[in-house]
């Protein structure tokens, strides 16, 4: 709301000058930001206990960003309770090194300051206010000094994962110390809080519905940790933008007659929180709802949610981002279709991306949309200084009227060059293997050569189908259809009868413990199946039960025993989970496919291929 006043005193100071619409356009933010998730190392980093490879891998993260167009970065400095920060009061994250508490080596937040500020870029600290663990209750494995460890009864257990207690009074002085801390010392330009408040689902007491005195109770909670951080930003720097991105559905109209027209899951009772509230009180300067589902969603539709939103922030100084579920293929292939329903809502000031890892893998061809749709450069400009007035100014002539210029005719869309034809002898060796792709932000082109016109980008780790051989290079086809030719000094073909290879959505995944095959069933580390695929996992010691759940799906299994439940259905394996080196290893065709997932097995190469939906 800051920089909003800031705007319109602007406006208005300047609204005497013959030019004063050019000048506000030319100044009007937009936001165009993308989310770095550094929980579970998802978007960064990719190397842990390695500053010089962090910070390369960063610069060249934000120079592909700043490539595309994108002039903002919302970077995860707050987890799992710990920092990508020097704290007095939290300690160092396990994403930087794989040890809590250990000193990396620099600062990296300091570094991500200096390194977008350098670009022009926003940057805005992005913390989770509650979460502990994301699995396990042992407050033990904590590191030595951590608040939760000092503190046990600053702490809930639910669903085999750690959370602090949003009841209690030094859980709200923790949070409000943390962000104090933050603006205090480094030069953020927002702090930003993601979807999670309460644990999802965390049940009420018997006899207590969701409207009842404990549910409100835990939403005033919340609330209060709420406007106590938008308070301590106001009196220590008032520049820093304070932002929250909740999920998509406030309520739907089913429960509450001004909710939106949907029937998905509700914020207000699934994590208890009451973004309405935070709006209309003013608590929070911009947000970002999670709206992620496509324009054709029965229940979830894409426009009907955004008009809801933009409905919500009228007549306040909150602003509306649009908060873009790219990771999904369904959005990511239909977002220029997004962004066009955004310009028809004046109080849509921009859009944020989930993930950067989506976005850099070109996901649906989402990166050269976005690149497409974001024209020239993009920054925040600085409002420049207004200059004194004269004490005695001379009264000038009335000035001349610039003429207003003709608007030009629509200019004919120039034709495509023709791509060079491929020469009729060329030679071309056929083969049928997998590659994966060693050099980033590769060109695949039309044809085997620099001189043929380049098709697009391929970025490092990505899995290819490898077609045939020629000059030097690959004929090749990429994940979303696009075939082409990859120079083969940057693709290394995976060898015939290698171990087990897993690729998700084009992505060589390298688990802990290598999959196996037993009775003809390949079977893969259950963490890394469930994080990749986004799904939720919790583990019961006593039963060795395993339940597994995604957008309502459910699969429940039991390690050594070959029976199943998918959704309570009961089915039967060919082979049981087990543990393998301390891992838990799950069958990939039954999880992927019971998740929505689809699974291909190419045994000439021992490569199992996920594409998720």
């Amino acid at each position: 709301m800051k920089k909003v006043i800031a705007m319109l005193l602007m406006v208005i100071l300047m609204g005497n000058l013959a030019g004063s619409q050019t000048f506000a356009k030319q100044y009007k933010e937009e936001m165009r930001a993308v989310w770095i998730a550094t929980v579970s190392n998802i978007d960064f980093p990719k190397v842990k206990d390695n500053a010089a490879m962090q910070q390369a891998e960063f610069i060249q993260k934000l120079d592909e960003l700043e490539d595309m167009g994108i002039n903002t970065v919302m970077v995860q400095v707050r987890p799992k309770a710990d920092a990508l920060y020097y704290s007095t009061i939290n300690p160092w994250s396990d994403v930087l090194t794989g040890v809590q508490g250990k000193y990396p080596g620099y600062d990296p937040l300091a570094f991500m300051i200096e390194q977008a500020h350098k670009r022009g870029m926003e940057i805005h600290a992005w913390l989770n206010p509650y979460r502990i663990t994301s699995s396990g209750t042992d407050l033990s494995a904590l590191s030595e000094g951590h608040p939760a460890r000092l503190n046990p009864s600053w702490v809930m257990t639910y669903n085999n994962a750690l959370y602090y207690n949003p009841e209690v009074e030094g859980v709200k002085q923790h949070i409000e110390d943390t962000i104090e801390e933050i603006i205090r010392n480094y030069n953020v330009d927002g702090i930003h809080f993601d979807d999670y408040f309460y644990p999802s689902g965390y049940p009420l007491p018997a006899g207590e519905g969701p409207d009842g005195v404990v549910a409100d109770s835990r939403r005033e909670h919340v609330n209060e940790m709420v406007r106590r951080v938008s308070e301590v930003i106001e009196q220590v720097d008032p520049e820093v933008e304070f932002g929250i991105s909740p999920m998509g559905i406030w309520k739907n109209n089913n429960t509450d007659p001004t909710g939106s027209a949907t029937g998905g899951s509700q914020s207000y009772y699934t994590v208890y929180a009451d973004t309405r509230t935070w709006i209309q009180n003013e608590w929070i300067d911009y947000v970002v709802p999670q709206i992620y589902w496509e324009t054709t969603h029965k229940t979830a539709n894409y426009e009907t949610l955004v008009s809801w939103w933009a409905n919500e922030v009228k007549g306040t100084d909150v602003k509306l981002y649009i908060g873009q579920g790219i990771y999904k293929d369904t959005v990511a292939k239909e977002l220029t279709k997004q962004l066009d329903i955004n310009k028809r809502y004046k109080q849509v000031e921009g859009s944020v991306y989930f993930s950067l890892k989506d976005l850099l893998n070109n996901r649906q061809g989402v990166a050269d949309q976005i690149r497409t749709y974001y024209t020239g450069d993009v920054q925040i400009p600085e409002i420049p200084s207004i200059p004194e007035v004269p004490s005695t100014p001379e009264v000038p002539s009335t000035p001349e009227i610039p003429s207003i210029p003709e608007e030009p005719s629509v200019p004919e869309i120039p034709t495509k060059p023709e791509l060079p034809e491929l020469p009729q002898d060329l030679q071309i060796t056929p083969v049928d293997l997998k590659g994966i792709v060693t050099g980033n932000n590769l060109n695949i082109r039309s044809g085997p050569g620099t001189q043929y016109t380049s098709l697009g980008k391929v970025h490092s780790d990505t899995v290819v189908d490898l077609t045939g051989e020629a000059q030097g290079w690959y004929k090749a086809v990429l994940a979303d259809g696009t075939a082409g030719w990859l120079s083969s000094d940057y693709v290394a073909p995976i060898p015939v009868g290698s171990e087990i290879k897993l690729v998700l959505d084009g992505k060589l995944i390298v688990p802990p413990v290598a999959p196996v095959i037993r009775n003809e069933t390949t079977l893969v580390p259950l963490r890394v199946i469930s994080e990749n695929l986004k799904a939720l996992v919790d583990w019961n010691k006593e039963t060795k039960m395993i339940t597994i759940t995604k957008d309502g799906e459910e699969i429940k299994l039991v390690i050594g025993s070959k029976v199943v439940w998918a959704n309570g259905n009961e089915k039967s394996l060919t082979t049981a989970p087990t543990m393998i080196e301390g891992t838990t290893m799950v069958p990939i065709r039954f999880i992927s496919e019971n998740l929505g997932a689809s699974v291909d097995w190419n045994s000439k190469q021992k490569i199992v291929s996920i594409l998720s939906n």
